[in-house]
């Protein structure tokens, strides 16, 4: 792929009398360029990022865990400050980054992760409206669930999705349009790229879920907002918009392109925002669906991915948003101030399909 840039140098001239001088002003001049096709920039450099998903990827483990063991508090605050050599990764424990420091509204999250470990201790008890424990999921599968029958690590995950790698990479984007270093950009690029959690050869076509691929795992397999892409993103085209876009916009730093850039950074920052209401939407859509009313546990899996989900839109980039702050504030009230026992149980799913709405119109989202 190449773009090509053919704007010459302008030449202004003024002449004062015979005494004033000649001032020239020169249009830069954009050269020709490449864009590749893999993310294999020279000096491209996103390890922080990278070692975060790769930490929450841990975490998460760990809080799926909560089905079948008593969760240790100890081992779960340790997992979200990198303190006292959590993971089995050790690289990751001596890699100077946590979770905590770079997630927004850290307190409320690790309030998530505390409340799954209590619920844990139940998970050999069937859990009832105001009662935490299980509630089965399949004939072989369940779920761990608080007194208001959310799935708190779910809850986490999508929300921490949001509240760390969404708002990362949303807030860096942002920062290459006010940065004149180009270094200093790419810097800011890469680390944006490495929150989007795919493989530098990412193609949206290829099954990641396939024999072999399947038995892969991150950073050579699609992960976190990257699993995303194709579980929640296909009928937006998000994979190949957001991996196009940050190619595109790599190669238009170096070449001082900056029309390009920026058109990258509001097709990444307006596509991700699209691909987490996508996501949003599907999940309170779900639990209505006639095939799955009456089945408790798939009803409450799936409200807990949405308050996640919904949770992740709070850090979306208001300025530019389809979404506005009144339709954000009445999602999120509906999504948490009623309990996931009282949003299954509603006759007719009034809230839950108003939710639907806001989502769906705010977004010009398919059905």
């Amino acid at each position: 792929m190449e773009i090509k840039k053919l704007a010459g140098g302008m030449l202004l001239a003024a002449t004062l009398f015979s005494a004033c001088k000649k001032d020239k002003t020169t249009e830069e001049v954009i050269l020709p360029y490449d864009v590749p096709a893999t993310y294999n920039f020279s000096g491209a450099n996103y390890a922080s990022s990278a070692t975060r998903v790769s930490m929450m990827l841990e975490l998460d483990g760990f809080m799926k865990s909560a089905t079948s063991t008593k969760l240790d508090a100890v081992k779960a605050t340790n997992l979200f400050n990198n303190t006292n050599n959590p993971f089995a990764n050790a690289a990751l424990n001596t890699s100077g980054l946590k979770l905590a420091d770079k997630t927004a509204d850290a307190t409320a999250f690790k309030g998530y992760i505390d409340e799954l470990v209590k619920n844990s201790q139940k998970n050999d008890v069937m859990a009832s409206e105001g009662t935490e424990g299980y509630i089965e999921r399949s004939a072989t599968s369940k779920i761990i669930v608080g007194t208001n029958g959310y799935e708190y690590g779910q809850i986490t995950t999508k929300g921490m999705m949001g509240s760390l790698f969404f708002k990362q990479a949303m807030d860096l984007l942002s920062a290459v349009r006010s940065d004149a270093t180009i270094a200093t950009q790419q810097q800011h690029w890469d680390e944006a790229f490495g929150y989007l959690a795919v493989p530098t050869d990412y193609t949206p076509e290829k099954n990641y879920d396939a024999e072999p691929l399947k038995s892969l795992s991150f950073p050579k397999k699609p992960a976190l907002w990257g699993g995303y892409l194709a579980e929640r993103g296909k009928n937006i085209e998000a994979g190949k918009i957001i991996f196009n876009a940050f190619l595109k916009g790599r190669a238009a730093i170096a070449a001082k392109d900056v029309k390009v850039r920026d058109q990258a950074i509001t097709d990444i920052q307006a596509t991700w925002e699209k691909l987490a209401a996508n996501a949003a939407y599907a999940y309170v859509t779900i639990p209505q669906e006639s095939k799955n009313v009456g089945k408790l546990g798939i009803q409450a899996h799936y409200l807990s991915e949405a308050y996640g989900f919904v949770i992740a839109l709070k850090y979306r980039v208001k300025a530019t948003s389809k979404l506005s702050d009144a339709d954000y504030t009445t999602l999120y009230n509906i999504i948490s101030t009623n309990d996931a026992y009282a949003l299954i149980n509603e006759n007719g799913f009034t809230k839950l399909k108003q939710a639907a709405l806001i989502l769906k119109t705010s977004y010009g989202l398919p059905d």
